[in-house]
C-alpha cells in the first residue's frame, strides 16, 4: 500500500497555451482564452479586447525571489512541471512530495471569459485536460476541477460543470466567483450546493483579489504600498465567504457539504470563529437568523483550510481541530516552498506532536482527495 508522508493540498498548474483554442467548440473559439507573447512575457487574453494577464508570478518556481521578474516569464522558460505530468513528478521528487493536489492556473479567472457559454465550454475543456493529466499517476496526482459562476445560465451551468467534473474523475471542484457573480448565500446557488452535497464533492474556495484594489486605476494601484497591502490582506477576504456560508445557512441546509478554504492560511480562523460564536450568542436573537449551530462547531464538521507556513495558526490548532488543517506547497507560484518544502515543514511544525503533524502534512489531504 502507498505510504504518504508529505502531501501538498494546494499546488497549481499553468494550462497549456493552446488548451482552449483546441478544445472548445469551434463556434466559440474566437471568444475563448488564448496566449499572446509580448516583450514582457506570455499572457492570457481571457476575452476579445480584454487586458492581458501575464503568466508572470504564477510560474516562477526555481527562480530566486530577487529574480522572480528579472526576465519575462514565458512557456518556454517556466518550469515544465507547470503543465507536463512527467516533469511534475520529477519536481515533486526533488521536493520530497508523495502526492500533489493541483488547482488551476488561469482558470482561477474563469469568470472573466466572454459569456456563460464560453465559461461552461472552458470548464469542460479544462476538466477533461486535468483528468488526463492525473491519469499519468493517480497515486500521486489529484486535480481540482473548475465550475463557472453560480448564476451563469440561471445557475444551471455550475451544476452541469460539477457533474461533468465528477464524471471525469475529479473529486473536488474550484468555484470561480472572483469578480462579479452572486454571493455564496444567494438562493440561486442552492442547486449547486445541493449537487455538491449529493455527489460528495468538496468545493474549494481559493483566495480572492483584495476588494480594496478592485476598480482602482493603474495609477492608484502603483502608489507605494498598495500592492504589498493587497498581497498581505488577500487571505482575510476568505472570512467574508465563510461568514456568508455560515450565517446564510448554507452549511445548515447542507450538513454533508465539505468546503476547503485554500491558500488563505489558518491564523485568522480562530479569531473569526470566536467573533462568529459571539455574534451567534448576542446578535442572532434580534436579527432573526435561523442558524442553530455554533459557527465553531460547523467549522469542525464541514470545513478545511490550507496553509504554507502559519505558526500562529498551528499554535491555535486546538481551537480549529487538527483534522481541518492541510499543509500546501503552492508550487509553482511566488509563495511556493519548493524545492525546500521538507525544511519548511520541519521548521514550521517544530514542537508539534508527530501524530498531529502527520495529519496536517499528509493524512487529512490524502483522505479528503482520495489517495488510497
Amino acid at each position: 500500500m502507498q505510504s504518504y508522508t508529505i502531501v501538498s493540498a494546494d499546488s497549481h498548474i499553468n494550462e497549456p497555451p493552446d488548451l482552449f483554442q483546441k478544445n472548445v467548440p469551434a463556434s466559440l473559439r474566437e471568444l475563448a482564452p488564448k496566449v499572446v507573447s509580448y516583450e514582457k512575457g506570455d499572457a492570457w487574453i481571457m476575452a476579445p479586447g480584454a487586458e492581458p494577464r501575464f503568466v508572470s508570478t504564477s510560474a516562477v518556481a526555481g527562480r530566486k525571489k530577487e529574480e522572480y521578474l528579472k526576465e519575462p516569464v514565458t512557456y518556454a522558460n517556466m518550469c515544465k512541471g507547470s503543465f507536463d505530468p512527467a516533469a511534475r513528478l520529477k519536481d515533486m521528487d526533488i521536493d520530497h512530495l508523495d502526492a500533489d493536489v493541483m488547482y488551476p492556473g488561469i482558470m482561477r479567472y474563469l469568470e472573466r471569459c466572454a459569456n456563460d457559454d464560453v465559461r461552461l465550454a472552458c470548464a469542460h475543456a479544462y476538466n477533461e485536460w486535468m483528468a488526463d493529466f492525473c491519469k499519468f499517476n493517480p497515486k500521486r496526482l489529484a486535480g481540482i476541477g473548475v465550475v463557472p459562476m453560480l448564476d451563469d445560465n440561471g445557475g444551471r451551468n455550475a451544476v452541469e460543470a460539477i457533474r461533468h467534473a465528477k464524471k471525469m474523475g475529479l473529486g473536488t471542484v474550484f468555484l470561480s466567483q472572483r469578480d462579479g457573480g452572486v454571493p455564496l448565500n444567494d438562493p440561486s446557488a442552492e442547486p449547486f450546493w445541493t449537487a455538491a452535497e449529493e455527489m460528495g464533492t468538496p468545493v474549494s474556495i481559493h483566495i480572492h483579489t483584495n476588494p480594496m484594489v478592485r476598480g482602482l486605476s493603474p495609477e492608484r494601484i502603483a502608489l507605494p504600498g498598495t500592492r504589498e497591502m493587497a498581497i498581505t490582506t488577500v487571505t482575510m477576504c476568505m472570512a467574508e465567504h465563510l461568514g456568508l456560508m455560515i450565517f446564510g445557512g448554507v452549511f445548515q441546509r447542507h450538513p454533508k457539504l465539505k468546503v476547503v478554504f485554500a491558500e488563505g492560511g489558518i491564523g485568522w480562523v480562530p479569531a473569526f470563529l470566536e467573533r462568529a460564536d459571539h455574534v451567534f450568542h448576542v446578535h442572532l436573537p434580534y436579527l432573526g437568523s435561523k442558524v442553530t449551530e455554533l459557527p465553531s462547531e460547523t467549522w469542525r464538521k464541514q470545513c478545511y483550510a490550507t496553509f504554507q507556513w502559519d505558526r500562529a495558526g498551528i499554535r491555535l490548532r486546538d481551537l480549529l481541530g487538527v483534522e481541518t488543517l492541510m499543509w500546501a506547497s503552492d508550487y509553482p507560484h511566488t509563495d511556493t516552498t519548493w524545492p525546500d518544502s521538507k525544511k519548511v515543514i520541519d521548521k514550521t511544525f517544530a514542537g508539534v506532536p508527530a501524530a498531529e503533524k502527520h495529519k496536517m502534512v499528509s493524512e487529512n489531504a490524502a483522505r479528503l482527495y482520495g489517495f488510497k
